[in-house]
């Protein structure tokens, strides 16, 4: 293969990752960039411009997962750091890191995503009703009449 050849297929293989993808960090949509080194070196990667960084991504199903367990588990990878927002993506960053690379080894994801259908489930990732006690006496009420 040659170098264009070579090019190609990673600039083709980024354009569908920054599109499938979202920051490990904050969950942002990722764009591809030509980061200059030095006045002589440039690559293109992918970038979030939220976090303002170089951002390879994970697919937004581990991503949403990562968030959930650190917030619903307080799973806190860097217990030597404060407690703050920076420390909270680095935490969610970590977990998508485990989650990705276990999907990975068991053959679910590959290169080009899931290798199967994935489907979350609302409830686990939080996104539950909340209701006070008459509310819910009054749901009582209507599915008994019902």
């Amino acid at each position: 293969m040659t170098q264009e050849n070579l090019t190609l297929n990673r600039l083709h293989e980024l354009r569908e990752r920054s599109a499938r993808c979202c920051c490990r960090f904050c969950g942002g949509k990722l764009e591809i960039r030509k980061i200059i080194f030095t006045g002589y070196n440039a690559r293109i990667e992918i970038f979030c411009s939220e976090c303002n960084r170089i951002e390879y991504g994970t697919e937004p199903e581990i991503y949403l997962s990562a968030k959930y367990f650190v917030e619903a588990m307080q799973f806190n990878y860097y217990p030597d750091l404060d407690d703050n927002g920076q420390t909270k993506k680095m935490n969610i960053a970590k977990v998508c890191d485990i989650m990705a690379w276990e999907n990975k080894h068991m053959g679910f994801l590959k290169p080009e995503g899931f290798a199967v259908p994935v489907e979350l489930n609302p409830v686990i990732l939080g996104d539950m009703l909340v209701m006070d006690e008459e509310e819910l006496a009054q749901q009582n009420c209507t599915e008994s009449q019902g």
